[in-house]
């Protein structure tokens, strides 16, 4: 998969201007890409120019609907930025010329609060799903993904035998923990990544056959213990998922995915970050 189109930039942004170029219009509306719903009263700038709402003289009475608009902007080579108090930044490159000098831009960015995971964007809030597989899952590398089918659980392994009590603190309590069944959703998927362990890294995407074998057929997956058999991706059954910016920290997944059994894996820079079990129906 291709490389995001927007990558962190550090550097000066570079403007093509010179006595020929025209001006324009630059606009647009700062979104919540959880709720679909404007931002209000964002701070929105083009970075390394005179152009920005905190700017005195700017006009700020659509702000309150989240929109934006800077005049007079020379054609260029630009990197836009929105900020609000406790929202995670948002940010996005465009280009204007001499045949185009006017652009309309929707900037994302969302409450610092969200905590990282999958979620599905809806007006009336975002619903998170629930990693229920993560402690089952394996660590795995041509196998991509697996997960173990159940896991006996020592309930007494932390108690601390005394006198009156020795007999029941020496007996072992098993519980026995049993894969939970996959999520069901539909073939379309939409949804968001909120990821914290690094935002200048591509997030990538992709949907598995989730395929029932023994465990011996898959040693290059480690946490299965004494299983015989367990759940795995299958590598030859794979469906590419697109993935883009949102802001930063956050991706948008999108994608078709074939009915039946599907682990979703989500990978950066190789390693794997996180794993979904669910159901295409």
């Amino acid at each position: 998969m291709k490389k995001l189109l927007l990558p962190v930039v550090a550097a000066a942004v570079v403007l093509s201007v010179t006595g020929c170029d025209k001006k324009g219009t630059v606009s647009g509306t700062v979104i919540d890409p959880f709720t679909g719903e404007s931002v209000s009263m964002p701070t929105v700038w083009i970075d390394s120019s005179i152009y920005g709402t905190q700017k005195t003289g700017y006009d700020k009475s659509g702000l309150q609907e989240g929109k934006f608009k800077f005049e007079q902007v020379p054609v260029g080579n630009y990197l836009i930025k929105a900020r609000r108090s406790k929202y995670v930044l948002g940010q996005q490159n465009f280009v204007t010329t001499n045949e185009k000098p006017n652009v309309e831009i929707t900037l994302y960015e969302y409450s610092d609060q969200v905590a990282p995971g999958l979620y599905v964007p809806n007006p009336k809030g975002a619903e998170k799903i629930s990693n229920d597989w993560a402690i089952f899952s394996t660590t795995c590398k041509e196998s991509i993904a697996g997960y173990r089918i159940s896991y006996e659980q020592n309930m007494n392994a932390s108690a601390v035998p005394d006198a009156k009590n020795k007999k029941k603190a020496k007996k072992a309590d098993i519980k026995v923990n049993n894969l939970p069944q996959p999520k069901v959703i539909g073939a379309d998927v939409d949804v968001l990544y909120c990821n914290s362990s690094s935002v200048t890294a591509s997030v990538e995407a992709a949907s598995y056959s989730a395929i029932s074998g023994p465990v011996s057929s898959h040693s290059d997956c480690m946490g299965f213990e004494n299983d015989k058999s367990g759940i795995f991706a299958s590598p030859e059954k794979k469906t590419p998922l697109t993935v883009s910016y949102k802001a930063e920290g956050l991706y948008e997944i999108k994608g078709n995915l074939p009915k039946g059994r599907q682990i979703l894996v989500l990978t950066q820079d190789g390693k794997v970050l996180q794993t979904y079990y669910v159901e295409v129906k």
